[in-house]
């Protein structure tokens, strides 16, 4: 997927030590993509190098071109998220 970055999400992912290249496979092969507050988010889990296995969420505006990534975040809580992915 073409994407650009909104300042917020690059910051995010400095902050918060997640690679660009894992945001790419995530928006490029989302294991899932849900609706939030106006935005898809994409979704995928990725094994830390503790070996533990985290969610990404990538929110993204896909109404402009390039799609543009408003926020991205990891979580350890995989069960919460997908329950509310097949809640919708």
């Amino acid at each position: 997927m073409k994407f650009i970055l909104s300042r917020y999400a690059q910051e995010e992912l400095s902050k918060r030590n997640i690679p660009l290249q894992i945001l790419e496979l995530i928006l490029d092969y989302p294991e899932d993509i849900v609706e939030e507050d106006g935005l898809k988010v994409y979704q995928g889990t990725f094994t830390a190098n503790n070996n533990k296995k985290y969610l990404v969420r990538a929110y993204v505006n896909d109404l402009v071109e390039p799609n543009k990534v408003v926020t991205v975040y990891f979580t350890s809580k995989l069960n919460k998220y997908r329950r509310l992915s097949n809640e919708s």
